[in-house]
Protein backbone atom coordinates (compact mmCIF):
# COMPACT_ATOMS: atom_id res chain seq x y z
CA UNK A 1 0.00 0.00 0.00
CA UNK A 2 2.91 1.96 1.04
CA UNK A 3 4.67 1.70 -2.78
CA UNK A 4 1.55 2.13 -4.49
CA UNK A 5 1.13 5.59 -2.68
CA UNK A 6 4.52 6.43 -3.61
CA UNK A 7 3.71 5.61 -7.14
CA UNK A 8 0.97 8.13 -7.28
CA UNK A 9 2.77 10.86 -5.67
CA UNK A 10 5.44 10.54 -8.32
CA UNK A 11 2.82 10.67 -10.87
CA UNK A 12 1.40 13.62 -9.89
CA UNK A 13 4.60 15.57 -9.30
CA UNK A 14 5.01 18.58 -12.22
CA UNK A 15 7.22 16.92 -14.86
CA UNK A 16 10.70 18.65 -15.87
CA UNK A 17 11.45 18.53 -19.10
CA UNK A 18 14.78 19.51 -20.74
CA UNK A 19 15.08 21.64 -23.66
CA UNK A 20 17.75 22.36 -26.31
CA UNK A 21 17.87 24.34 -29.56
CA UNK A 22 20.01 24.27 -32.90
CA UNK A 23 20.74 26.36 -35.82
CA UNK A 24 21.61 25.00 -39.43
CA UNK A 25 22.47 26.10 -42.57
CA UNK A 26 21.71 23.93 -45.58
CA UNK A 27 23.84 25.70 -48.41
CA UNK A 28 25.70 23.92 -51.56
CA UNK A 29 29.61 24.35 -51.93
CA UNK A 30 29.17 27.23 -54.27
CA UNK A 31 26.29 30.09 -53.64
CA UNK A 32 25.61 32.91 -56.01
CA UNK A 33 23.60 35.62 -55.26
CA UNK A 34 19.64 35.88 -55.12
CA UNK A 35 20.44 31.89 -55.00
CA UNK A 36 17.93 30.62 -51.85
CA UNK A 37 19.55 28.17 -49.26
CA UNK A 38 18.03 26.83 -46.11
CA UNK A 39 18.16 28.38 -42.40
CA UNK A 40 16.46 25.51 -39.90
CA UNK A 41 15.80 26.07 -36.16
CA UNK A 42 15.32 22.54 -34.39
CA UNK A 43 13.50 22.66 -30.84
CA UNK A 44 14.50 19.55 -28.63
CA UNK A 45 12.87 18.19 -25.80
CA UNK A 46 13.09 14.92 -24.04
CA UNK A 47 9.36 15.02 -22.96
CA UNK A 48 6.99 17.44 -24.74
CA UNK A 49 7.13 20.86 -26.15
CA UNK A 50 4.57 23.37 -23.75
CA UNK A 51 4.63 26.15 -25.17
CA UNK A 52 4.73 25.06 -29.11
CA UNK A 53 8.23 25.97 -31.15
CA UNK A 54 8.05 29.58 -32.36
CA UNK A 55 10.62 31.05 -35.01
CA UNK A 56 12.63 33.29 -33.13
CA UNK A 57 13.88 36.67 -34.46
CA UNK A 58 17.90 37.18 -35.65
CA UNK A 59 19.63 39.38 -37.66
CA UNK A 60 20.99 38.06 -41.42
CA UNK A 61 23.61 40.64 -42.91
CA UNK A 62 23.61 40.81 -46.76
CA UNK A 63 20.80 38.67 -46.88
CA UNK A 64 17.38 38.08 -46.22
CA UNK A 65 14.53 35.44 -45.22
CA UNK A 66 11.47 34.83 -47.61
CA UNK A 67 7.88 35.44 -46.68
CA UNK A 68 6.66 31.93 -47.66
CA UNK A 69 7.72 29.55 -45.00
CA UNK A 70 8.67 25.52 -45.59
CA UNK A 71 6.48 22.61 -44.20
CA UNK A 72 7.87 21.71 -40.54
CA UNK A 73 9.73 18.15 -39.88
CA UNK A 74 9.36 16.17 -36.71
CA UNK A 75 12.80 14.45 -36.02
CA UNK A 76 14.14 12.21 -32.88
CA UNK A 77 18.11 11.79 -31.86
CA UNK A 78 19.60 10.15 -28.47
CA UNK A 79 21.89 12.20 -26.62
CA UNK A 80 23.53 10.36 -23.70
CA UNK A 81 21.44 7.37 -23.59
CA UNK A 82 18.33 9.64 -23.54
CA UNK A 83 15.92 10.05 -26.25
CA UNK A 84 15.07 13.59 -27.79
CA UNK A 85 12.61 14.62 -29.76
CA UNK A 86 12.47 17.50 -32.16
CA UNK A 87 10.16 20.22 -34.17
CA UNK A 88 12.44 21.30 -37.41
CA UNK A 89 11.24 25.01 -38.37
CA UNK A 90 12.94 25.93 -42.16
CA UNK A 91 12.88 29.19 -43.96
CA UNK A 92 14.49 29.93 -47.38
CA UNK A 93 17.12 32.86 -47.01
CA UNK A 94 18.77 34.65 -49.87
CA UNK A 95 21.88 36.98 -50.46
CA UNK A 96 21.88 40.25 -51.74
CA UNK A 97 25.49 40.44 -53.10
CA UNK A 98 28.86 38.86 -53.08
CA UNK A 99 30.53 38.64 -49.49
CA UNK A 100 29.43 36.23 -46.42
CA UNK A 101 25.71 35.68 -46.02
CA UNK A 102 26.13 36.17 -42.16
CA UNK A 103 24.05 35.21 -39.11
CA UNK A 104 25.59 36.39 -35.93
CA UNK A 105 25.62 34.11 -33.25
CA UNK A 106 22.49 34.23 -30.33
CA UNK A 107 21.33 33.91 -26.95
CA UNK A 108 18.05 32.18 -26.85
CA UNK A 109 15.69 31.89 -23.90
CA UNK A 110 13.61 29.29 -23.61
CA UNK A 111 10.99 29.19 -20.94
CA UNK A 112 7.91 26.38 -19.56
CA UNK A 113 5.51 26.38 -17.05
CA UNK A 114 6.48 24.62 -14.13
CA UNK A 115 10.80 24.79 -14.87
CA UNK A 116 12.89 27.75 -14.82
CA UNK A 117 14.08 29.01 -18.49
CA UNK A 118 17.12 27.54 -20.09
CA UNK A 119 19.59 29.59 -22.06
CA UNK A 120 20.92 28.05 -25.52
CA UNK A 121 23.90 29.92 -27.18
CA UNK A 122 23.30 29.36 -31.57
CA UNK A 123 26.95 29.40 -32.99
CA UNK A 124 27.17 32.25 -35.75
CA UNK A 125 26.45 30.97 -39.07
CA UNK A 126 27.88 31.98 -42.52
CA UNK A 127 28.43 31.41 -46.35
CA UNK A 128 30.47 32.66 -48.70
CA UNK A 129 28.37 34.57 -51.74
CA UNK A 130 30.32 34.99 -55.19
CA UNK A 131 29.16 35.69 -58.58
CA UNK A 132 29.59 33.57 -61.29
CA UNK A 133 32.39 34.63 -64.40
CA UNK A 134 30.85 36.09 -67.19
CA UNK A 135 27.72 38.51 -65.26
CA UNK A 136 26.64 41.22 -67.35
CA UNK A 137 24.17 42.46 -65.61
CA UNK A 138 23.29 41.82 -62.35
CA UNK A 139 19.81 42.87 -61.99
CA UNK A 140 18.63 39.89 -64.83
CA UNK A 141 21.01 37.44 -62.86
CA UNK A 142 19.11 34.59 -62.69
CA UNK A 143 20.30 31.68 -60.91
CA UNK A 144 18.13 27.84 -60.58
CA UNK A 145 18.97 24.54 -60.70
CA UNK A 146 16.52 23.76 -63.51
CA UNK A 147 14.98 26.01 -66.25
CA UNK A 148 12.54 25.01 -68.79
CA UNK A 149 10.88 27.37 -71.47
CA UNK A 150 7.52 27.01 -73.17
CA UNK A 151 4.78 28.82 -75.46
CA UNK A 152 1.62 28.96 -77.23
CA UNK A 153 0.74 31.07 -80.02
CA UNK A 154 -3.49 31.87 -80.27
CA UNK A 155 -5.05 33.76 -82.99
CA UNK A 156 -8.36 35.11 -82.42
CA UNK A 157 -10.40 35.44 -85.14
CA UNK A 158 -13.64 38.03 -85.91
CA UNK A 159 -15.25 34.91 -88.19
CA UNK A 160 -16.10 31.67 -86.70
CA UNK A 161 -15.25 30.38 -90.29
CA UNK A 162 -12.35 32.02 -91.23
CA UNK A 163 -9.25 30.77 -90.49
CA UNK A 164 -7.00 33.82 -91.58
CA UNK A 165 -5.79 36.84 -90.04
CA UNK A 166 -7.06 40.06 -90.72
CA UNK A 167 -6.12 43.73 -89.34
CA UNK A 168 -8.56 43.85 -86.38
CA UNK A 169 -7.85 40.02 -85.33
CA UNK A 170 -5.68 39.36 -82.48
CA UNK A 171 -2.58 37.37 -81.75
CA UNK A 172 -1.90 36.32 -78.15
CA UNK A 173 1.98 35.04 -77.15
CA UNK A 174 1.86 33.27 -73.36
CA UNK A 175 5.61 31.84 -72.51
CA UNK A 176 5.80 29.95 -69.33
CA UNK A 177 8.71 29.66 -67.83
CA UNK A 178 9.21 26.82 -64.73
CA UNK A 179 12.38 27.03 -62.85
CA UNK A 180 13.28 25.22 -59.36
CA UNK A 181 15.42 26.46 -56.46
CA UNK A 182 14.32 30.24 -57.59
CA UNK A 183 11.91 33.04 -56.56
CA UNK A 184 9.51 34.38 -59.24
CA UNK A 185 10.49 37.91 -59.04
CA UNK A 186 14.11 36.62 -59.95
CA UNK A 187 12.44 36.13 -63.89
CA UNK A 188 13.02 39.11 -65.70
CA UNK A 189 10.86 40.49 -68.58
CA UNK A 190 10.46 38.16 -71.11
CA UNK A 191 8.10 39.60 -73.73
CA UNK A 192 8.12 43.25 -75.05
CA UNK A 193 6.04 45.16 -78.09
CA UNK A 194 7.12 45.13 -81.36
CA UNK A 195 7.47 47.91 -83.95
CA UNK A 196 4.10 48.68 -86.02
CA UNK A 197 1.81 46.59 -84.00
CA UNK A 198 -0.26 47.68 -80.79
CA UNK A 199 0.00 45.52 -77.81
CA UNK A 200 -1.91 44.63 -74.50
CA UNK A 201 0.42 43.54 -71.65
CA UNK A 202 -2.05 41.12 -69.45
CA UNK A 203 -0.68 40.96 -65.80
CA UNK A 204 2.06 38.04 -65.11
CA UNK A 205 0.83 34.79 -63.55
CA UNK A 206 3.32 33.51 -60.26
CA UNK A 207 2.81 30.41 -58.86
CA UNK A 208 4.76 28.13 -56.21
CA UNK A 209 6.03 24.74 -58.15
CA UNK A 210 5.83 22.31 -54.59
CA UNK A 211 6.63 18.91 -54.48
CA UNK A 212 4.28 15.57 -53.37
CA UNK A 213 4.68 16.75 -49.80
CA UNK A 214 4.22 19.99 -50.00
CA UNK A 215 7.91 21.48 -49.98
CA UNK A 216 8.74 24.61 -52.27
CA UNK A 217 11.15 23.51 -55.30
CA UNK A 218 10.77 26.60 -57.31
CA UNK A 219 8.56 29.11 -59.54
CA UNK A 220 6.67 29.34 -62.09
CA UNK A 221 5.67 32.27 -64.15
CA UNK A 222 3.07 33.33 -67.25
CA UNK A 223 3.09 36.47 -69.35
CA UNK A 224 1.15 36.77 -71.82
CA UNK A 225 1.20 39.60 -74.71
CA UNK A 226 -1.41 40.68 -77.23
CA UNK A 227 -0.84 41.42 -80.59
CA UNK A 228 -3.50 43.78 -82.16
CA UNK A 229 -2.54 44.25 -86.39
CA UNK A 230 -4.52 47.40 -87.58
CA UNK A 231 -3.46 47.22 -90.63
CA UNK A 232 -2.19 44.47 -93.60
CA UNK A 233 0.89 43.66 -93.61
CA UNK A 234 3.45 41.20 -91.57
CA UNK A 235 3.70 40.38 -88.06
CA UNK A 236 6.89 38.88 -87.17
CA UNK A 237 7.25 37.21 -83.37
CA UNK A 238 10.80 37.18 -82.41
CA UNK A 239 12.81 34.24 -80.91
CA UNK A 240 13.16 34.75 -77.18
CA UNK A 241 16.20 33.68 -75.48
CA UNK A 242 16.94 33.62 -71.56
CA UNK A 243 20.07 33.25 -70.27
CA UNK A 244 20.65 31.21 -66.87
CA UNK A 245 23.04 30.24 -64.15
CA UNK A 246 22.98 26.22 -63.80
CA UNK A 247 23.62 25.97 -60.14
CA UNK A 248 24.28 22.41 -60.49
CA UNK A 249 26.63 22.09 -63.03
CA UNK A 250 27.69 25.84 -62.28
CA UNK A 251 28.12 27.17 -65.74
CA UNK A 252 26.13 29.36 -68.25
CA UNK A 253 22.75 28.10 -70.14
CA UNK A 254 20.47 29.81 -73.03
CA UNK A 255 16.65 28.80 -73.51
CA UNK A 256 15.43 29.27 -76.58
CA UNK A 257 11.97 29.71 -77.82
CA UNK A 258 11.74 30.06 -81.83
CA UNK A 259 9.76 32.59 -83.17
CA UNK A 260 7.21 33.02 -86.15
CA UNK A 261 6.13 34.67 -89.01
CA UNK A 262 1.79 35.64 -89.48
CA UNK A 263 1.26 37.09 -92.57
CA UNK A 264 -1.95 39.71 -92.02
CA UNK A 265 -4.62 40.58 -94.68
CA UNK A 266 -6.92 43.49 -94.98
CA UNK A 267 -9.84 44.10 -92.53
CA UNK A 268 -12.83 41.88 -94.50
CA UNK A 269 -15.55 44.15 -96.29
CA UNK A 270 -19.08 44.37 -95.46
CA UNK A 271 -21.60 41.62 -96.89
CA UNK A 272 -23.42 41.38 -99.69
CA UNK A 273 -26.96 42.02 -97.21
CA UNK A 274 -25.52 45.60 -96.01
CA UNK A 275 -24.81 46.40 -99.62
CA UNK A 276 -28.31 45.77 -100.28
CA UNK A 277 -30.13 47.42 -97.57
CA UNK A 278 -28.88 50.48 -98.55
CA UNK A 279 -30.34 50.15 -102.04
CA UNK A 280 -33.75 48.63 -100.67
CA UNK A 281 -35.51 52.08 -100.50
CA UNK A 282 -36.88 51.30 -96.73
CA UNK A 283 -35.94 54.73 -95.52
CA UNK A 284 -38.51 56.21 -98.08
CA UNK A 285 -41.35 54.05 -96.95
CA UNK A 286 -40.83 55.08 -93.28
CA UNK A 287 -40.68 58.70 -94.07
CA UNK A 288 -43.99 57.77 -96.21
CA UNK A 289 -45.87 56.05 -93.04
CA UNK A 290 -45.03 58.69 -90.75
CA UNK A 291 -46.48 61.64 -93.07
CA UNK A 292 -49.63 59.92 -93.36
CA UNK A 293 -49.58 58.98 -89.66
CA UNK A 294 -49.36 63.23 -88.61
CA UNK A 295 -51.82 63.62 -91.76
CA UNK A 296 -54.36 61.48 -89.92
CA UNK A 297 -53.86 62.92 -86.33
CA UNK A 298 -54.24 66.68 -88.09
CA UNK A 299 -57.80 65.64 -89.30
CA UNK A 300 -59.01 64.01 -86.13
CA UNK A 301 -58.17 66.98 -84.20
CA UNK A 302 -59.91 69.05 -87.30
CA UNK A 303 -63.49 67.14 -87.03
CA UNK A 304 -63.22 67.13 -83.24
CA UNK A 305 -62.39 70.57 -82.67
CA UNK A 306 -65.70 71.53 -80.66
CA UNK A 307 -65.40 68.42 -78.49
CA UNK A 308 -61.91 69.06 -77.48
CA UNK A 309 -62.48 73.35 -76.92
CA UNK A 310 -65.66 72.14 -74.89
CA UNK A 311 -63.43 69.44 -73.00
CA UNK A 312 -60.34 72.38 -72.00
CA UNK A 313 -63.23 74.72 -71.04
CA UNK A 314 -64.25 72.57 -68.54
CA UNK A 315 -61.29 71.56 -67.21
CA UNK A 316 -60.13 74.84 -66.82
CA UNK A 317 -62.73 75.68 -64.92
CA UNK A 318 -62.48 73.22 -62.57
CA UNK A 319 -59.12 74.07 -62.16
CA UNK A 320 -60.00 77.60 -61.09
CA UNK A 321 -62.94 76.68 -58.58
CA UNK A 322 -60.59 74.10 -57.14
CA UNK A 323 -57.72 76.93 -56.59
CA UNK A 324 -59.91 79.67 -55.51
CA UNK A 325 -60.17 80.73 -51.93
CA UNK A 326 -63.37 80.17 -50.17
CA UNK A 327 -64.57 82.81 -47.41
CA UNK A 328 -65.28 81.29 -43.90
CA UNK A 329 -67.54 83.42 -41.20
CA UNK A 330 -65.64 85.06 -38.09
CA UNK A 331 -65.95 82.77 -35.43
CA UNK A 332 -65.17 85.70 -32.95
CA UNK A 333 -68.26 88.18 -32.08
CA UNK A 334 -67.81 91.72 -33.17
CA UNK A 335 -69.47 93.25 -30.67
CA UNK A 336 -67.93 91.89 -27.04
CA UNK A 337 -66.94 95.16 -25.62
CA UNK A 338 -70.37 96.85 -26.08
CA UNK A 339 -71.71 94.95 -22.95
Amino acid sequence: MRALLIVLLLAVLPARAAMDITRELEAPEHVAPGQPVRVAITFWTDSWFNPPPEWPDFKIENGSLLTTPLPNQLLSRQKNGISWSGIRLQRQVTAWDRGLLRMPALDITLSSPNQPPVTVQLPELKKEIVWPKGVEQPDRFLPASSLTLSQKITQYHAGKENKQLHAGDAVERTVTVKANGIVAAQIPQILFAIPGTDTQRLLPVNTLLKSGRGEIEGAQREETLRYLPSQAGTIILPPVKLRWWDTVNLQWKIAELPGSTLPVAKAPAAGSESALRGTSGQDKWQTALLAGFLALVALIIWFMRRLLWRSWQYLHHRWQRFWSPVQLPDLTPTKRGER
